[in-house]
């Protein structure tokens, strides 16, 4: 018989479809998904009715309508056995007292440290199995140790770039331009593209050769054709990150070599000097051509087994 899993992510680039879809490739669960999606008014009323909310009672009704939504979606199954959860914190009291108390595995993914998403911390009454990627949160509160993962493995694309980065727009922008305006200079075809959050206003425009600000996102499932497209893979860490981010396993997945400002990378299995720079210095950048011009090599099979999305949520759900 199969086993009821409640399943929630946030839709940032569409991660949440793709960790779906290896769920669903797993034969033992039944699997209600919890949509992530904002609420949509169904009137002008409803609309006017939350501006009075937040006015009057400092109070977004909204939210508390798309927990209803929630609730009456996720109660087609009156028990579950268990649940994964990721960004817990985005979901409101009550989607989190139902889980409390109807759900006998609960089980919670912290992708972001605790300093980078305080509120965070007031979902851990919530769930009895914790996972997180920040070794810092994982000393302080007892939780179970994991790794991001890749999806896609080796191709056999001849890739176009020496050197990518893409990612969202934030406070690494600087660090960004620095790394493609110095690859530049060494004549590497570099390129960095950028996603900015849709504004009413546009995004600021970066007047620098490589680097392209969009609004227009790329689904998780099609992110990957950027790694694929090149030499080398470019990952900035943000400053309170010290677990790794989805970056360097998609490189290792697709055997491209990586450059990192995350010098904790040194001490995972995968770790190979001449596949992995580490960059210390965003004012001093001294990045060998010989980097570049040598083969990606190979590691052990079991490294690239162990990281693949597959035995990632087997670990989790075992």
């Amino acid at each position: 018989m199969k086993q009821n899993l409640l399943f929630f992510a946030p839709n940032h680039f569409d991660i949440d479809l793709a960790i779906l879809n290896q769920l669903e490739k797993m034969e033992q669960y039944q699997i209600v998904k919890i949509d992530p999606e904002s609420y949509q008014y169904k009137n002008s009323f409803e609309r006017i009715f939350n501006l009075l909310g937040k006015i009057f009672f400092n109070k977004t009704l909204k939210k508390d309508w798309k927990a209803k939504q929630q609730l009456n979606h996720i109660n087609q199954q009156k028990k579950y056995d268990v649940c994964l959860i990721f960004r817990p914190d985005l979901l409101h009291p009550k989607v989190l007292n139902f889980i409390q108390d109807n759900v006998k595995s609960r089980k919670v993914v912290y992708w972001d440290s605790f300093d980078k998403i305080p509120k965070l911390k007031s979902t851990l009454p919530y769930f009895n199995d914790f996972y997180s990627f920040e070794e810092k949160d994982c000393n302080n509160y007892n939780f179970k140790k994991i790794s991001n993962f890749y999806i896609h493995k080796k191709t056999d694309k001849l890739p176009t770039y020496d050197a990518f980065f893409f990612g969202s727009k934030d406070a690494r922008l600087n660090n960004i331009i620095k790394v493609i305006t110095y690859l530049k200079e060494k004549k590497w075809n570099a390129q960095a593209l950028i996603v900015a959050k849709k504004t009413k206003s546009k995004s600021k425009p970066v007047n620098v050769n490589g680097v392209t600000i969009t609004e227009t996102s790329t689904p998780f499932s099609q992110i990957y054709q950027y790694s694929e497209n090149t030499k080398i893979v470019i990952d900035i860490a943000h400053s309170n990150q010290k677990g790794l981010s989805m970056r360097p396993y998609e490189a290792l997945g697709l055997k491209r070599k990586l450059i990192t400002n995350n010098s904790n990378i040194k001490n995972y299995d995968f770790y190979n000097e001449k596949n992995i720079f580490i960059i210390t210095d965003f004012d001093n950048l001294n990045i060998p051509d010989s980097f570049l011009n040598t083969p990606f090599e190979k590691l052990p099979q079991e490294v690239y087994n162990k990281y693949h999305i597959k035995n990632w949520l087997e670990n989790i759900l075992q």
